[in-house]
């Protein structure tokens, strides 16, 4: 690939997380607003947010199933995914902090509107609002796939810089990393009469100074391909954890608040199509679990 390419396909990718993270981030940041939080409110407030970027980050890195035993693979893709938001993902049960009442109320999630009022002696507490507004949360990364070697091909995603202007100041430095393989399974069984592949993919992915995340994804995936046109799907069993650290700041004095977040997909079904048109290869799919997720990867190489 030339240096023109490449520098082309970054400068895409800034351009698309700064009009992905522009619009849906409100005024306060969201790192003031976590550093307001208890721990066990803390985590309702932040689950559904890990949930989008874990199930975000597990796309896109399966497609075909077509794996050379020995051959020339040379790829960068640009690949955007979104994460539908629901519901439910907008508000949770919680506690408020003594000296007020431990009644349990439902508040806003960060994908919430408003937070829940409590009445106290004298004064109110208030939850924190949410932060992020829209019925989705997109996100795109670069990624770079070589290959193959005895029907093996290894992809690597990498990002790491801060979005301009207020939304780099209040999400501070993002930073992801990613690896992983995908293995030919049909290159065992002459005339199998569609391509069959396994693979897993590890990531990790760091938000500021109090989020840091990481990804599995081990995946079984099979496609059928008509000369430009390919149609694949699989099976994924994804896990995440998020752990999140920051000094609380409460009327009663700060502490240092620490927990771990779980991502609560678990399984998750694909299936998608895509055109390789020579050197351009154009692929979408869409994910089915406890939330929906669309893809869209475009690559260009051998």
């Amino acid at each position: 690939m030339s240096k023109r390419t490449i520098f082309y396909f970054t400068m895409a990718l800034a351009t698309a997380l700064s009009l992905i993270f522009a619009p849906v981030v409100k005024s306060q940041g969201i790192q003031e607003s976590i550093e307001e939080l208890t721990g066990d409110t803390g985590k309702g407030y932040l689950q559904p947010l890990f949930n989008s970027f874990a199930n975000n980050l597990n796309a896109g890195m399966y497609t075909s199933a077509a794996i050379p035993r020995l051959g020339l693979r040379l790829r960068i893709n640009l690949v955007a995914m979104g994460t539908m938001i629901g519901d439910d993902d907008r508000v949770f049960t919680a506690t408020p902090p003594q000296p007020y009442a431990q009644t349990p109320v439902k508040t806003a999630t960060v994908f919430g509107e408003k937070g829940a009022v409590v009445e106290g002696p004298g004064v109110s507490y208030r939850f924190q609002d949410g932060h992020l507004t829209g019925d989705f949360i997109p996100f795109a990364v670069p990624e770079v796939e070589i290959g193959a070697v005895m029907g093996t091909i290894a992809r690597v995603r990498f990002f790491s810089a801060k979005l301009p202007g207020e939304t780099g100041e209040e999400l501070g430095e993002i930073k992801l990393a990613g690896y992983g393989i995908q293995h030919s399974l049909s290159q065992y069984v002459p005339l199998f009469p569609v391509d069959v592949s396994a693979g897993f993919f590890y990531q990790t992915f760091d938000i500021g100074d109090i989020m840091e995340c990481q990804t599995l994804n081990v995946g079984l995936q099979a496609s059928k391909s008509f000369r430009m046109l390919t149609l694949f799907g699989g099976v994924n069993y994804e896990s995440g954890k998020m752990e999140v650290s920051y000094n609380y700041q409460g009327k009663e004095g700060g502490e240092r608040i620490a927990f771990a977040l779980d991502s609560e997909t678990s399984f998750r079904f694909h299936v998608g199509a895509g055109l390789n048109l020579y050197l351009v290869h154009l692929n979408g799919a869409v994910y089915i679990g406890p939330q929906v997720t669309a893809m869209i990867r475009a690559g260009i190489g051998l």
